[in-house]
């Protein structure tokens, strides 16, 4: 017999016990356990250590119950506070949405009404309605990338 099938049926006895042995590879390595001394002295030495250390009782210390307790209540608190800022931004984003299609609908009807008391062709009134219904973004825009411009030149010369 070769290497590969004492490899396979070493796999096997290891993995024995678990539901990720098929039927047919527990079909193969009984046949070849019937028919193979060493496989077989392998597969007893194998029970009898597992046997062996299910004897010794393995606790837990109190304090490694305590800590492990304390983080897995604080995972789950961060968890739950993710979840709730989840949803805080959801709410946040549909009324900004909500908002906008109510003002734009206001702001355009305001506008076409100002551009005909003034007797403004509709091109012009228009233009300044996307100038100042993009205004808040652009001034957001350039606010942040002043910040950010700021934040690196400060970190660069305080690394230095």
């Amino acid at each position: 017999m070769n290497a590969e099938i004492h490899e396979r049926a070493r796999k096997l006895i290891a993995l024995s016990g678990s539901e990720q042995v098929s039927n047919a590879d527990q079909a193969w390595l009984n046949a070849h356990l019937n028919s193979c001394e060493s496989c077989r002295e392998f597969a007893e030495n194998s029970r009898e250590a597992i046997r062996s250390l299910r004897a010794f009782p393995i606790v837990a210390g109190g304090v490694l119950v305590s800590t492990t307790r304390i983080r897995v209540r604080e995972r789950a608190q961060e968890l739950q506070r993710r979840q709730e800022w989840l949803w805080v931004i959801w709410v946040c984003c549909s009324a900004v949405t909500l908002c906008t299609a109510l003002t734009t609908a206001i702001l355009w009807r305001g506008f076409a009404w100002i551009g005909q008391q003034a007797r403004l062709f509709p091109p012009v009134w228009q233009v300044g309605f996307v100038a100042l219904y993009l205004m808040p973004s652009i001034l957001a825009g350039i606010i942040l990338l002043a910040r950010g411009t700021h934040l690196v030149i400060h970190e660069s010369k305080s690394s230095r």
